[in-house]
């Protein structure tokens, strides 16, 4: 059989044994690299190369594809093989339309060349005479009518016109592969994903604590206020706060009340992570990135694709973490570590830290450009000494949640036991006030937890002296509604003979915050 009838068929011969290595990988990086080195050994090409577009980029405007600074998609080189296997140089980003891969590309004409010296769309003549190339070629990669990208060779000898009917047989054999190779990467890419988030899902309720936001004092409803406004939004939120305030509690509360709510909220530790880990936790790795990478990982950022990322303790990344996280802040997109391809990434960002991060800044200690990126809508959390009205409420939840977790007839605490609790400072916040109780509900013997249960706190509440003077020549107005509802306190006892019950009755309050005020007060 002639070598023009073996092109045309693709049957005997280099063409078909390469057709049958290419059916045969789903591997994209696998299908790569073939489809390079059988252009060097059977065209005898000095250089061959592949540039593709990301999927669902197309050949439209950057509203579609914000790829780079030229506002239209980019092609990437992702294979290289001959006299470079680089493909991190000067071409690895070349815009559709822009020198001769990126017009082939726009316009799906196929290109060759036997002038590269007097050829206009060779940009680098130096690098042509250095390595003594005489002829280029290159052909789009279409399948079904959509532009993959480029297919393109050079060679030291002109190309006959055999060799250039072998390359269209070769660039149409290698669009089918590509595109195979690309919907099994996706169809895997969704079962790892699903594997994932099956996974994470299970951890996340062996690990859940059955109680969400409880209270309603004024602190509390202003910060849900600012819940509400923002949830709806794709803007990034940052929590601060107190360790222990319950930040990953309100940071649930932003997804849940968002259009996300159906998809994922991915939650990361960021001062849990080793700094030799941070990218292959947040982006991901392929198998064999690195010793130990046994098989490929998908990233909390993939995982959280279309839904939320909880990023909770962000001050606590090292800067080196902090300047790859701002780059996917910018860009949408995350490279596995290995990896060939950027990754489009759909992804709310909420944040939390314990930290005062402009005090960071100023410090250099976190970056000013990653602050000013997550610092769209920021939300304090106030600690649990500023909204004691919601401890009663907490208390009761807890305690309830508590008994069930240990398995004990716990029906609440005693008002003498309230009082106590309503009146310590909790230098710990919302978790302290979690941990004592369930502690309180093991060491309790009968069904109400009492002051005897709680013997940390002893010494730790110190009610304001009976009778003591005001402190200011002017008071703030904090001080004028303590007193207003010192004297309305008061005054509903008096009502009531000095039943506390007929007394919160009357006050339309819980008996338990009335006996906290009037503690407090010394009434």
């Amino acid at each position: 059989m002639s070598e023009r009838s073996d092109v045309a068929t693709g049957g005997d011969g280099a063409l078909g044994r390469i057709s049958l290595q290419l059916a045969s990988s789903l591997d994209l990086d696998e299908v790569l690299g073939e489809i390079t080195r059988a252009l060097i050994e059977d065209l005898d090409a000095a250089l061959a190369r592949i540039w593709l577009l990301r999927p669902g980029d197309s050949c439209a405007t950057c509203a579609q594809a914000k790829a780079c600074a030229t506002h239209v998609p980019c092609l990437h080189l992702v294979a290289s093989a001959g006299v470079s296997e680089r493909t991190d140089g000067a071409y690895r980003r070349v815009p559709v339309g822009a020198l001769k891969i990126g017009v082939i590309a726009s316009t799906r004409e196929p290109i060759c060349t036997t002038d590269l010296a007097g050829d206009a769309r060779i940009a680098d003549k130096a690098w042509v005479r250095e390595h003594g190339l005489g002829a280029f070629a290159g052909y789009p990669l279409v399948f079904r009518g959509e532009v993959l990208g480029v297919l393109a060779i050079f060679a030291r000898e002109k190309l006959s016109a055999e060799k250039f009917d072998r390359l269209a047989i070769f660039a149409a054999h290698s669009a089918v592969a590509i595109k195979n190779a690309r919907l099994f990467d996706d169809v895997q890419r969704l079962s790892r994903r699903l594997e994932a988030e099956n996974a994470y899902l299970k951890e996340e309720l062996r690990g859940a604590v059955p109680a969400g936001i409880v209270g309603d004092s004024p602190a509390l409803r202003r910060v849900l206020a600012e819940l509400d406004r923002v949830a709806p939004t794709s803007s990034t939120v940052l929590l601060s706060g107190e360790t222990g305030t319950g930040k990953e509690l309100f940071a649930r509360a932003v997804h849940e009340r968002s259009p996300r709510r159906d998809r994922a909220l991915v939650k990361v530790n960021c001062a849990a992570i080793s700094p030799s880990l941070v990218e292959s936790e947040l982006f991901g790795h392929e198998r064999g990135a690195f010793t130990g990478a046994l098989q490929r990982r998908i990233g909390r950022f993939e995982l959280a694709d279309g839904g939320t990322l909880f990023l909770d303790e962000i001050g606590e990344l090292s800067l080196e973490a902090q300047a790859k996280l701002l780059r996917v802040l910018q860009e949408h997109e995350v490279e596995r570590l290995g990896g060939t391809l950027p990754i489009r990434v759909d992804v709310r960002i909420v944040c939390a830290t314990n930290r005062d991060l402009s005090a960071d800044v100023r410090a250099l200690r976190f970056r000013a450009d990653l602050f000013y990126r997550i610092n769209v809508f920021p939300i304090e959390i106030p600690p649990l000494r500023q909204r004691r009205e919601d401890i009663p409420l907490l208390v009761e939840a807890f305690a309830k949640s508590s008994a069930q977790k240990i398995g004990r007839a716990i029906r609440g605490v005693d008002d003498e036991a309230m009082a106590m609790l309503a009146l310590y400072d909790w230098p710990g916040n919302v978790r302290e006030l979690y941990n004592v109780l369930e502690r309180a509900a093991i060491l309790a013997e009968g069904p109400l937890i009492g002051v005897h249960d709680l013997p940390e706190l002893r010494g730790g509440v110190e009610p304001p002296p009976e009778g003591s003077p005001p402190p200011a020549d002017v008071a703030s107005l904090r001080e004028h509604v303590e007193a207003y509802e010192r004297t309305l306190i008061a005054d509903a006892l008096k009502q009531a003979g000095q039943n506390q019950s007929e007394a919160a009755r009357l006050l339309r309050t819980s008996r338990a915050t009335l006996l906290y005020k009037i503690k407090a007060y010394g009434l």
